[in-house]
């Protein structure tokens, strides 16, 4: 399974967006947008990675999710919508370096199939729209990327805990780990067979990190296809997907104790959990 990691650096940082949310123009998308600055350069493209200041809140104010909480840059790759009446991903392709923006658009379709929430959070109904405040930083090209593998991502697995603790929070999700650490959260449940070792699994997967940016997908790829309970995979990707039967889908989050630990790998930096959106597709003996 190819695993492509970025690593943030540090600096806080604050929305330079206005709070006025008047006046909204709307896209051919249908999604509503207010430019607040435009520099006139060049525009995002799809699968450019993205540094941003990147908040959304309730129609209410009440803030979500914030990047500048977090102790690194928040880097998020630009990809095709992720679903119809105007997304993020519409609206991140109209900005250049320098760019700041306001965004509306349903919060149910946002927090579902671009942010990946299995629950609403709190104050948020469904019909409710949700503002987000972005302004683009800098745009790292695929030849960019691989330079930013080497440095610093957490300090400690205890900074790592407060993220994930925070995360959680978010996003409503009230189930509890596993005894070694793992959250498995049902999304379809499934009605074929459950994986037994040796067994020759299929899956779709997506794979990001805890602030939501994609590493990897294989949804609208080819599957990928391995033998189940021989140590092709990490341990946590094994257990969650011996919790499920073919047809189901479900979350995974994998804390980097049962991940990449302290140390990472190569490409992978150390204290980082990752967050697996997983499909069953079939099993072959």
């Amino acid at each position: 399974m190819r695993r492509y990691f970025v690593i943030f650096l540090l600096p806080l940082f604050a929305i330079a967006c206005k709070n006025d949310t008047t006046d909204f123009e709307k896209h051919e998308s249908g999604l509503e947008y207010k430019i607040i600055t435009s520099t006139g350069g060049e525009k995002a493209k799809v699968c450019d990675v993205l540094i941003l200041n990147f908040e959304y809140e309730t129609k209410g104010g009440k803030v979500i999710f914030n990047s500048a909480d977090s102790d690194r840059k928040y880097l998020r790759k630009l990809e095709t919508p992720k679903h119809t009446g105007g997304s993020i991903e519409d609206g991140l392709a109209m900005l250049a370096i320098g760019d700041s923006a306001i965004f509306r658009l349903y919060a149910e379709s946002f927090l579902k199939f671009s942010e990946l929430y299995s629950n609403m959070p709190d104050d948020v109904e469904i019909g409710d729209k949700i503002i987000i405040k972005v302004k683009l930083l800098d745009i790292l090209k695929n030849e960019e990327f691989d330079s930013h593998i080497s440095e610093q991502y957490y300090e400690s697995f205890e900074a790592e805990m407060k993220i994930l603790e925070k995360y959680l929070k978010n996003a409503s999700i009230d189930v509890e780990p596993s005894e070694s650490g793992l959250y498995y959260i049902e999304k379809e449940k499934g009605s074929g067979d459950t994986p037994k070792s040796g067994d020759y699994i299929t899956v779709n997967y997506t794979v990001k990190l805890i602030d939501g940016f994609v590493l990897e997908t294989t949804f609208g790829n080819q599957p990928f296809t391995f033998e189940f309970g021989t140590g092709n995979v990490i341990d946590a990707l094994e257990e969650g997907l011996g919790l499920m039967k073919v047809g189901g889908k479900a979350d995974f989050i994998c804390p980097s104790n049962i991940a990449y630990g302290a140390k990472g790998t190569k490409d992978i930096p150390p204290y980082s959990t990752l967050i697996f959106e997983v499909e069953l597709v079939s099993i072959a003996n």
